[in-house]
């Protein structure tokens, strides 16, 4: 994604978490919610994944953890690229924006690259921000957005599942609806 859309999607993110009026304290992050629904929309987009990256943004509404949800055009071999303004777009109003998630590519890389790391790295103001993705094999990770180093990025990463086994099942209740762009 270029620079320009990346500082719309960034001040978008910024207005978004301010209109909510919101600042978060750590119980109101929902965190275990989260991976829980992180994991159900993983095994929605995972298989899907076959020659397509999904990108989501994990939000809160009216009491529903949800997904606003874009799909990237089909990949030319490793190179394959969301427009996460398009999942920005279908966010409601008054949404409050807990993290991010994506897919990759049945045949694409296992490593996080340099424009995942920014992307995220680059909505790390946001309350409460969690940032997931997935491998070709299906490992799902968690990592920490304050890092803006694809090394550094990696090595913070957290291992919450699979969404081709069983273990990528939830394990806290959430109620999770998907906005789906396509």
């Amino acid at each position: 994604m270029n620079v320009a859309c990346r500082v719309f999607l960034t001040l978008g993110l910024i207005v978004v978490s301010l209109c909510t009026g919101e600042h978060s304290t750590a119980s109101e992050c929902l965190r275990e919610e989260v991976r829980a629904h992180v994991r159900e929309q993983f095994g929605i987009y995972g298989p899907k994944s076959t020659d397509h990256e999904y990108f989501g943004f994990v939000y809160l509404h009216d009491g529903i953890i949800g997904s606003a949800v874009a799909r990237s055009r089909p990949c030319q071999g490793t190179k394959c690229v969301v427009d996460s303004a398009e999942a920005l777009s279908s966010l409601p109003r008054s949404a409050k924006v807990l993290g991010e998630w994506h897919t990759h590519p049945h045949e694409g890389s296992t490593a996080l690259s340099r424009q995942d790391v920014r992307g995220a790295h680059n909505n790390r103001h946001i309350s409460c921000y969690l940032a997931f993705y997935s491998t070709p094999r299906g490992e799902i990770f968690a990592w920490d957005p304050k890092h803006v180093s694809v090394p550094v990025a990696m090595a913070s990463r957290a291992r919450v599942g699979n969404y081709l086994r069983d273990d990528a099942a939830p394990r806290a209740i959430s109620v999770a609806r998907a906005v789906a762009m396509r």
